[in-house]
């Protein structure tokens, strides 16, 4: 049954088939007209902060910009290479003005190789080549992809891109956190993102575009922040304050503490109605669901409910809210309309999780400690289908057309038809997703989830943290078919940050870049129906940043206490010599060399400054907490040189009173 799907997961490969088909076809004589902030033929002196163009085709009428975006400073530094930019495509009809919606453009953006713009024939060429997929045709950015971030054993965030070979992966970024990330979400626009971190009572917050932490919010103090998520239109986000009798609520438009909200109990789960006008918080130890007034953050009801109640979540087909409690078996059904419980499902006790589909009629209750997964019918409220999946799941998510349950004592996940599910059959099917289950790493087992659709709708990726990998499946396979490397780190949660051209306003396709050179770019466009091809182009200037990129590559960091092991009792001294790898000179005069240094998985961390005590000699003395193996990494802004550009060096610290051998330096040769 599962191999007569193999049809449908090509559907997405045939769709860019017919677009390449129509392309040798399509008429002639398009127009270009360059806007205003477009110079027609020379660049302009300085940097311009927007350029725009329209063409017109078929009574479709296409306006094309492209806006610098303004560094955290606040300055703007212009279209330039290496600065960050909005694209955006205006779609609408020339006779009505009538935005022209639910499109799906494909664009690139290339450096321009010839010495005149792309004819309407070579634009053809140009976006045949991008979508024929292969490593001589790709383009500098392509505005159909999107990044892989995983929250990490070792206090880190990494922003992958997945490369058209799925061999071959790029570390893109890495974030450091202030303490161990648990749970996480993406604003409304994807353009911050927000990680709760128990041990530290906050909430940290990376932008995602220019994938930088820029600030952490205290969610109280001794408080454990849990559990987080957003409300539907995007203004609050949740955070649940576990053991604590409330939940935290953050504004996004500040990136504040907009206040808490007191609760019951427990641990917390939240959930939303889909109009976000209340909130809805599970309270594990009081055996309640707390109903909340998004406008006014105020409790307006306690809802009781079954034993131990968890997980919690919102059917958009019945408008109601389904809650399910670990040790009473059951699913309660509450009404916003009335905030009472208005039915009670009743399955078997240890159901840890629950979510409905896409359609928002179909919820999965997870039980792990039967692993078996029952399915309800928001429509009837009742029970439709249930079945054994992998042993004792603990998550489900959704396709468009299957779920997909993970098991922590199994190295397989469940695959479910979903189809299959509403006529009342339950078969899943246990597919391989690496060589360990996640119990081989049973610290790492979190509440963030570890599976995710990719934004084609037919495949997943899947991270295995006792693996350090990331497996890709494509439905319809039995194996996966192919391997992301996690660079040696164990992955706590998994997110997929889309950059590809999106629908953001009505006919507005707009994505967020990273310009990668300078000159004049070609931007090809393509959109299926209706059928409209054409080549943009912008002028670029060149990169402000060049001379760190430069003083970055020939920047060498030579740490002199590698070897050594150092006395847990005394102030440990440690000293990096800094030179040019050209010239061989020394570098002086650096006032932001800054050292960071950690404990794996990261427990411990400490930055601190280096001062030059020599001709290209740094160094910084620290009283490390205990003896054990620490890591210390280094990060020169004025040169370009961050933490994630290069590798750390292992520090070894010892009790000396145990008799440790001769390498051990000791609290006399730091004095000298």
């Amino acid at each position: 049954m599962l191999t007569k799907k193999i049809a449908r997961t090509k559907l997405f490969a045939v769709s860019q088939l017919l677009v390449l088909a129509f392309l040798a076809g399509a008429p002639a004589n398009a127009q270009r007209e360059a806007g205003k902030d477009q110079p027609a033929q020379k660049p302009a002196p300085t940097p311009a902060s927007s350029i725009s163009q329209r063409f017109e085709k078929e009574g479709i009428q296409v306006e094309f910009s492209i806006n610098s975006i303004k560094e955290e400073s606040g300055k703007d530094p212009g279209l330039v290479a290496g600065a960050d930019a909005n694209v955006l495509f205006k779609v609408t009809d020339k006779s009505t003005g009538q935005p022209m919606r639910g499109l799906h453009p494909n664009a690139w953006i290339n450096a321009r190789s010839a010495e005149h713009p792309p004819n309407e024939a070579e634009c053809k060429d140009k976006i045949r080549s991008f979508m024929g997929g292969m490593l001589s045709g790709r383009a500098e950015i392509d505005l159909n992809s999107y990044s892989m971030l995983t929250l990490n054993h070792d206090n880190t965030v990494t922003f992958i891109n997945p490369q058209l070979s799925f061999n071959v992966t790029k570390l893109e970024s890495i974030v450091m956190l202030p303490g161990p990330g648990l749970d996480w979400v993406l604003s409304k626009k994807e353009d911050f993102l927000y990680v709760t971190m128990p041990s530290q009572s906050a909430v940290a917050v990376i932008n995602t575009i220019t994938r930088k932490l820029v600030g952490a919010i205290p969610s109280g103090e001794k408080t454990k922040p849990a559990r987080i998520a957003i409300q539907p239109d995007g203004r609050y986000i949740w955070v649940g304050l576990d053991d604590s009798a409330a939940v935290a609520v953050i504004d996004t438009a500040t990136n504040k503490l907009a206040g808490t909200v007191s609760a019951g109990a427990g641990l917390h789960g939240i959930a939303f109605t889909s109009d976000s006008r209340f909130a809805y918080v599970s309270n594990s130890a009081a055996d309640t669901v707390t109903a909340i007034e998004t406008k006014t953050l105020s409790k307006i009801a306690d809802i009781a409910v079954g034993k131990t109640p968890a997980p919690i979540a919102f059917s958009t087909a019945a408008q109601a809210i389904y809650v399910a409690s670990i040790n009473g078996g059951t699913v309660a059904v509450i009404s916003p309309s009335t905030q009472q419980v208005v039915k009670t499902i009743l399955l078997k006790r240890g159901v840890v999780a629950l979510k409905f589909d896409r359609s928002g009629r179909y919820g999965f209750a997870v039980n792990q400690v039967d692993s078996t997964a029952s399915v309800v019918d928001a429509a009837t409220n009742g029970v439709i289908a249930q079945g054994e999946v992998v042993k004792s799941p603990d998550q489900v998510i959704f396709s468009n057309s299957y779920a997909y349950v993970r098991g922590t004592e199994s190295e397989k996940f469940s695959l479910i038809d979903l189809n299959e599910v509403k006529k009342g059959k339950f078969a899943p099917v246990n597919i391989q997703a690496g060589r360990l289950p996640p119990t081989a790493a049973p610290q790492d087992i979190g509440v963030a989830d570890m599976i995710q659709p990719t934004p084609d709708g037919t495949s997943v990726l899947i991270a295995n943290a006792a693996d350090q990998m990331s497996y890709y499946y494509v439905e319809g396979m039995m194996v996966p078919m192919g391997t992301f490397q996690n660079y040696k780190r164990r992955a706590r949660g998994l997110m997929l940050l889309d950059r590809s051209l999106r629908e953001t306003g009505p006919g507005v396709y707009s994505s967020t870049v990273k310009l990668k050179s300078s000159g004049l770019l070609d931007i090809p466009v393509v959109f299926d129906q209706p059928r409209i091809t054409n080549c943009f182009e912008a002028r670029v200037g060149d990169s402000p940043y060049s001379e760190r990129i430069k003083a970055q590559a020939t920047t060498l960091i030579e740490p002199l206490f590698r070897g050594k092991r150092y006395d847990a009792a005394s102030p440990v001294r440690l000293q990096f010599k800094v030179s040019d790898s050209i010239t061989q000179l020394p570098v002086s005069g650096l006032k932001d060399f800054q050292v960071l240094i950690f404990e794996p998985p990261g427990t411990w961390q400490k930055r601190a400054w280096a001062k030059e005590v020599g001709s290209g000699i740094y160094e910084l003395t620290e009283l490390l907490p205990h003896e054990g193996y620490f890591r210390v990494m280094t990060q020169i802004e004025s040169r370009g040189i961050r933490y994630a550009n290069l590798p750390f060096t292992n520090l070894v610290v010892v009790n000396e009173a145990k008799g440790d051998d001769d390498k051990t330096v000791k609290q006399e040769e730091i004095k000298k």
